[in-house]
């Protein structure tokens, strides 16, 4: 149950645009200390430094001793020149060794979308081809053989083996991880090259096929279940509660433990705090849920499978224009109680933080330059969020679990730069997470156990404090200060 932390100030983030302008940089430095060595190097040879050898032979000697000195290591011009020098070519050379390895990484990259790609679509064909066989090869075997055959049959075997095939599948992906990262990277490369050559003229795509980007593959999802109805994004409802449940977090496990609370199952609910900054004004913490209806058909929840796959699409949702709105409604309220300006409550800063899709809706908004929003930081847990194009001055605390394949289902690790944290736990053996079950990984009450063994980390780990710092510094506000909580029921409307 270890916790490893990748990105932020433990990450190591290398612009080879920026090494080589520093290797020009040191050049010049150094081009700078060998003409001042040059320099010095002369007052040896100076008229007056050769006549004085014969007058004074003890002063012209430790003149030239100090020349000499002047360009000697550890501190002399010649030798810094030199080190200068060097380091620019070393730059030099690490920046190519970093374009280099990037090139091979990706196209060993491809390669494996590749030979995953091959490995779905012939999975499928032999699929597809075993059901359009199956009638013919059952009138052809003998009658006892072909009862054996049957579904039934096969259920009737599973039944006595004691192991449920998705199990089998589930059990996979808990104790390979990777295999997530395989399937997801795979598809597009399916989808955009195997495909076409399989159907050839039955299908409207160009020759040569070219693979399809992530966002490609899941908008045909969301077509395709256009055409029957399903998948269907919505207009929102946002309605104020006004007997919130819980109280304002005052740390990242209670963050989680009030996303976990959010939700009724015909509704959604979106959570906003304004916290007192202390000098009259406020931020702001948002809590957003996770999914709660994986029902294909949209209902009046919008934390709806529609609205992750939408969020993967790059699609606006109902869900986001709601947490837009619960904001809307509570910064007009504190604004109306201290008789300021709404847009003067509007730049303030704001914290969005959600589990699973929750993380993906809070991901999304910060990447939205045009909202209106001062998005300052992010909190995600069990989210795919490494392709969301998050500014580099919002700070982002993503929290995953080893054996949850939710946050891996965008094919891409997260990024490593110095604003972004990423935190990952190994919860086999964790209480609340049955072995062999990726979803009780996924688990809400979990994440919260997670969030509270990373703040007691952040005592004794520097890098994992200074990604913390601006929540606890909010955190520490909730408990010194008069924190007032909003709560919205969200509901969505089809047309």
């Amino acid at each position: 149950m270890t916790l490893t932390v990748t990105g932020g100030a433990a990450g190591i983030l290398a612009r080879v645009e920026d090494m080589r302008a520093t290797a020009d940089v040191l050049d010049a430095k150094g081009d700078a200390a060998r003409e001042l060595a040059l320099r010095v190097a002369a007052v040896a040879v100076h008229d007056a430094v050769l006549s004085s050898q014969v007058l004074s032979p003890v002063t012209g000697g430790r003149v030239l001793a100090e020349v000499a000195r002047a360009q000697l290591p550890p501190e002399g011009l010649a030798w810094v020149a030199l080190e200068y020098e060097a380091a620019a070519v070393f730059l030099r050379g690490s920046a190519t060794v970093y374009e280099e390895t990037d090139a091979a990484l990706a196209r060993l990259a491809e390669l494996g979308r590749g030979v995953t790609g091959v490995v779905v679509l012939n999975v499928g064909l032999l699929a597809a081809g075993g059901i359009a066989l199956s009638s013919l090869l059952l009138d052809a075997l003998p009658a006892d053989v072909a009862d054996a055959l049957t579904p039934d049959a096969f259920a009737t075997w599973v039944e006595e083996v004691g192991e449920d095939p998705l199990d089998t599948v589930l059990g996979g992906l808990y104790d390979e991880p990777w295999v997530t990262d395989s399937i997801v990277a795979g598809l597009p490369w399916v989808l955009g090259t195997e495909v076409p050559l399989v159907l050839g003229a039955l299908t409207p795509w160009t020759f040569p096929p070219v693979p399809l980007s992530y966002e490609q593959v899941v908008a045909g999802v969301i077509g395709a279940g256009g055409l029957l109805g399903l998948l269907a994004d919505g207009t929102p409802v946002v309605t104020p509660d006004r007997a919130p449940d819980g109280t304002a977090a005052d740390s990242l496990a209670a963050l989680f433990g009030n996303i976990g609370r959010l939700g009724d199952g015909e509704a959604s609910e979106v959570r906003v705090t304004a916290v007192p900054d202390g000098a009259g004004g406020h931020s702001w913490i948002v809590e957003i849920p996770g999914t709660q209806d994986w029902a294909p058909e949209s209902g009046t929840n919008p934390s709806n499978l529609a609205t992750n796959l939408h969020l993967m699409a790059g699609y606006d949702t109902a869900m986001e224009a709601a947490v837009l709105e619960a904001l809307h409604q509570s910064m007009s309220e504190v604004a109306a109680q201290h008789g300021v300006p709404l847009a003067q409550v509007q730049a303030q800063p704001v914290t969005l933080a959600g589990h699973s899709q929750g993380g993906i809706v809070a991901a999304a908004l910060a990447a939205d330059r045009g909202n209106g929003l001062h998005v300052t930081q992010v909190v995600t847990g069990g989210s795919p969020v490494a392709g969301m194009d998050i500014p580099d001055d919002v700070a982002v605390l993503s929290i995953e679990h080893t054996q949850d394949p939710v946050p891996r289902l965008d094919g891409s690790p997260n990024p490593g730069a110095p604003g972004w944290t990423t935190v990952t736990r190994d919860v086999d053996g964790a209480d609340g997470v049955t072995a062999g079950s990726p979803i009780s990984a996924h688990g809400g009450g979990v994440y919260a156990d997670t969030a509270a063994l990373i703040s007691a980390r952040a005592a004794e780990d520097p890098a994992l404090a200074l990604a913390l710092r601006g929540l606890d510094e909010q955190f520490a506000q909730v408990r010194d200060g008069q924190a007032q909580v909003f709560q919205y029921d969200v509901r969505q409307e089809h047309r």
